[in-house]
């Protein structure tokens, strides 16, 4: 995805047109921009469009910030997801279950972000995943947690990142209860030297309440670790750009330069041709979906002989009409839906002709 763009960050790097700390930003931008998608579960292939047009917005006089404004200025599919989404999506997210590459690589940054001395843990086999409250607890477990807090570890934090650590003795941990875990003599929480057991070692009880203070920490951890961008967006003006139909600006009294359809440019000039063009395209593709769903209701969708029914009638087919009497706003919204429907959010962009 990201390659081919960083390919060429690093040939500016070394051809000493962007300094070290200045390439070394970039790729922690993008790993960031690239892992918050993630955590919150966007599209990947909305990052090809992306990454393959993105060294062509790099302004030279302002190298790394004109990469960030870009991306933060993404909306919708290709957007980066901003920290509230990242500490929501985390804190229910099943962590356990994802690729262990990933899962691993979350864990790895998070325990030595602003370490002195690394740990590693890729690729290590000395160093395992444990749950702190765990998969099969045992009686005692049962007997210090309330009904309440047993089952909300069950079945909403078991797997969540607020309940996971790293250990080397996941063996000798097992399903004992927290003090134990805590207080085994070189084994436990309050022998390690990892800080994602730190808080863990300071505790007396482990519950709701404690692992959600826990997950506050590393969550705040998380937002420093795969930053978002501090960059001022109110002079940055995309206007006259390609962008996403999920991106662009109020279309009111704009005038297109052109479009590009399910990978076709076209010139279209108007929103109104605009209108029909994706609707006509779509109906040829699927026309069931017109009427499987309330996308042919909200277009007011008629057969030929009736189109008399409709306020200003545009042919979608040879048999097919649909009401064209919207604003450019609402025709907008209409195109959006109809590409969500047909999960083709990334298959429209547009370019606005330049204001006169």
């Amino acid at each position: 995805m990201a390659y081919p763009f960083l390919i060429k960050v690093y040939e500016d790097y070394s051809n000493k047109i962007i300094s070290k700390d200045d390439f070394l930003e970039i790729l922690s931008f993008v790993q960031s921009y690239v892992w918050r998608r993630f955590v919150i579960g966007l599209p990947t292939n909305a990052l090809n469009k992306i990454f393959m047009t993105l060294y062509e917005k790099i302004d030279q006089d302002d190298y790394v910030v004109s990469i960030q404004k870009y991306i933060a200025k993404r909306k919708g599919s290709h957007r980066m997801p901003q920290d509230a989404e990242i500490i929501e999506a985390l804190k229910h997210k099943d962590i356990y279950n994802i690729k262990s590459k990933n899962r691993l690589y979350l864990l790895s940054r998070l325990e030595n972000f602003n370490n002195n001395e690394v740990v590693n843990i890729e690729g290590s086999s000395d160093i395992t995943i444990e749950h702190i409250f765990p998969q099969r607890p045992n009686h005692v477990w049962k007997s210090q947690l309330s009904e309440a807090d047993l089952k909300l570890m069950k079945e909403e934090y078991l797997h969540t990142l607020g309940n996971l650590t790293l250990s080397g003795n996941n063996g000798s941990l097992g399903n004992k209860d927290f003090i134990s875990k805590r207080d085994m003599p070189e084994k436990g929480y309050k022998d390690s030297r990892l800080w994602l057991n730190k808080y863990l070692s300071e505790i007396d009880v482990w519950d709701v309440q404690a692992l959600e203070r826990r997950f506050n920490i590393m969550a705040e951890r998380c937002l420093k670790v795969w930053s978002y961008p501090n960059v001022d967006l109110e002079d940055y003006n995309e206007s006259t750009e390609e962008i996403s139909i999920f991106e662009a600006d109020d279309p009111t009294h704009k005038k297109l330069e052109y479009v590009v359809l399910f990978g076709q440019k076209l010139k279209i000039k108007t929103v109104a041709s605009l209108y029909i063009e994706v609707f006509t395209y779509l109906f040829e593709q699927n026309p069931e979906v017109f009427f499987n769903t309330d996308l042919g209701e909200r277009l007011g969708i008629v057969k030929y002989h009736n189109r008399e029914k409709l306020r200003f009638a545009k042919a979608i087919s040879s048999n097919y009409f649909i009401e064209a009497h919207f604003d450019n706003m609402s025709k907008f919204d209409k195109i959006k839906y109809a590409l969500e429907i047909f999960e083709a959010e990334d298959e429209l962009s547009i370019k606005y002709a330049a204001e006169s």
